[in-house]
C-alpha cells in the first residue's frame, strides 16, 4: 500500500481530489455486498451532485468514478491467494460485467479534444493517464480491468488527436514506475507487472504506425516467454487493423504472431477468419499464410487441416493426416466430403492406416472400430470403381485373421465376410 501511495503522488491533484470526493460520496453504504446493486447506488451518489461542465473534464470525471467503483469491487477478491476473476461470485460478476459495459460505452464516444489541448485539460488526462496506469502494472496478472482502459485511453481518446510526443513522455513513465515498483516490492507480481510494461508499450508503438511495428513486436515475443503470459491479454491489434484495412500490415502481424499464439495454445478460429479476409483482399499473401498456419503445428492442426481443404489441397491434407496418426473415426462424413468427392483415391491409405492402428489393441472394441472403418473402406472401392481390388483385400484381411473369434464375429455382423 505504501508503494502505491508514494507513486500516486505523480497523479494530478485535480483527479486525486476527485477520488476523494468519491470515497466522502460512497461511505454510506459501509461494507455492503459488491453486487449490482452496490455499484448502482454508489454510482448515483457520486453522480447526484452534478457532472461538471466541461465535455472533456466530465468524460474523464466518469471514466475515473467507473474505475473507481471498479476496484472497490474486485479488490477483495484481487487480495485472495487465486486472484483471479473467475473467482468472483455470481452477484459480483454480474456488477463488473455492468460497469465494464459502461466504461466500453464511454469510450465508444470520441473525447472533445484538440490538438490545441490546453492546460486544465492536459491535467485531467495527465492525470487519469497516470491513474489507470498505476493500477495496470499493480493488478494481479489475471486481471484485465486497468490494462484494457489503458489500451482503450490510448486508441481511443489520446492518438486520434494528440501528437506522439504524449506517447514518448508515456513510455518514460511507465518505465520509471516499473523500475520503482521492482525495487520497493521485487516479489509482488514482478512477472506481470513486467508483462504488462511490455505490452502497454508494444500498442503505444503500434498505434503509432507500421514503422514502428518491429519495435512493438519484439516487446511482445519478450513477454510470451514468461510461463504465466496469456495470449488472451494481447491487445486488439489484429481487430484495428482490420477495421482500418491496413491488409498487407495485418498479414505481417498475423504471420509475426503465429508463434506466440502457438506457444499458448490459444483459440485459434477468430485467427483464421483474420487471414480469410487478408486473402480476399490481397491473394498474393496466401503463401504467408501457409507459412503461418504451419508453424501453429501441432495446436493449430485443425484450423490447418480445415484450411487445407477448403483450398483443395487434398494430397497435403492427406500428408498431414497420415504424419498426425490421425483417425477418420474423428471425422464426421460431411468433413472429409470434399475429399470423398475430388480425390476419393487419396483416402485409401488413410483408412488402412486406421484400421491396422485398431486391430493392434487386440480387443473386441478394438475390432470393432476397425470393421467400422472397413464397411466404409467397401463404400470407397465402389466410388472408384475399383471392387475387385476390395474383394481381394476383404477376402485376405479376413483369412489373414481367422484365428481372432471376436474379429470373425464383427465381420459377419457388418456384413463383410459371409
Amino acid at each position: 500500500m505504501t508503494l502505491i501511495l508514494d507513486i500516486k503522488q505523480d497523479i494530478d491533484r485535480s483527479v486525486q481530489q476527485w477520488h476523494t470526493q468519491f470515497a466522502e460520496d460512497i461511505a454510506p453504504l459501509g461494507q455492503e455486498i459488491r453486487n449490482v446493486q452496490y455499484t448502482t447506488e454508489a454510482l448515483a451518489l457520486i453522480f447526484q451532485k452534478g457532472l461538471p461542465d466541461n465535455a472533456v473534464e466530465q468524460a474523464l470525471f466518469k471514466l475515473n468514478a467507473y474505475l473507481y467503483i471498479l476496484q472497490i469491487v474486485v479488490q477483495p477478491v484481487q487480495n485472495k491467494l487465486s486472484r483471479t476473476m473467475s473467482s468472483l461470485g455470481y452477484h459480483t460478476h454480474l456488477a463488473v460485467a455492468e460497469l465494464q459495459k459502461a466504461i466500453e460505452s464511454l469510450f465508444a464516444t470520441s473525447l472533445p479534444l484538440t490538438s490545441a489541448i490546453d492546460t486544465e485539460q492536459r491535467e485531467w488526462l495527465s492525470g487519469t493517464l497516470s491513474y489507470i496506469r498505476v493500477e495496470m502494472l499493480s493488478e494481479s496478472r489475471d486481471s484485465f480491468t486497468f490494462f484494457n482502459s489503458y489500451m482503450r485511453l490510448w486508441s481511443n481518446w489520446i492518438l486520434p488527436v494528440l501528437n506522439h510526443s504524449v506517447a514518448d513522455d508515456t513510455e518514460q513513465r511507465l518505465q520509471a514506475e516499473v523500475e520503482l515498483l521492482e525495487r520497493l516490492e521485487p516479489r509482488s507480481g514482478h512477472s506481470a507487472l513486467k508483462q504488462a510494461w511490455w505490452l502497454a508499450q508494444s500498442y503505444i508503438q503500434f498505434e503509432r504506425g507500421a514503422q514502428h511495428d518491429e519495435v512493438a513486436l519484439t516487446l511482445i515475443h519478450t513477454a510470451a516467454t514468461k510461463q504465466d503470459f496469456y495470449p488472451d491479454r494481447l491487445p486488439d491489434y489484429l481487430e484495428r487493423l482490420t477495421e482500418q484495412a491496413q491488409w498487407k500490415r495485418l498479414a505481417h502481424w498475423l504471420t509475426e504472431l503465429a508463434d506466440v499464439l502457438r506457444q499458448q495454445q490459444s483459440n485459434l478460429q477468430h485467427y483464421a477468419s483474420y487471414w480469410e479476409q487478408v486473402i480476399a483482399e490481397l491473394p498474393d499473401q496466401e503463401p504467408h499464410m501457409w507459412t503461418a498456419l504451419e508453424t501453429l503445428l501441432p495446436v493449430g492442426g485443425r484450423i490447418y487441416e480445415e484450411k487445407l481443404l477448403a483450398y483443395g489441397k487434398w494430397q497435403l491434407w492427406m500428408d498431414y493426416q497420415l504424419a498426425a496418426g490421425n483417425d477418420p473415426a474423428n471425422y464426421k462424413v460431411t468433413e472429409l466430403q470434399p475429399l470423398e468427392n475430388n480425390a476419393p483415391e487419396m483416402l485409401l491409405p488413410f483408412y488402412h492406416q486406421a484400421v491396422e492402428r485398431h486391430m493392434a489393441h487386440k480387443n473386441r472394441q478394438g475390432y470393432k472400430a476397425a470393421v467400422k472403418l472397413l464397411k466404409r473402406l467397401a463404400k470407397l472401392y465402389k466410388k472408384i470403381k475399383q471392387e475387385p481390388r476390395w474383394n481381394d483385400f476383404i477376402e485376405q484381411f479376413a483369412q489373414r485373421n481367422s484365428r481372432l473369434r471376436a474379429l470373425q464375429e464383427e465381420l459377419r455382423k457388418g456384413k463383410l465376410i459371409p
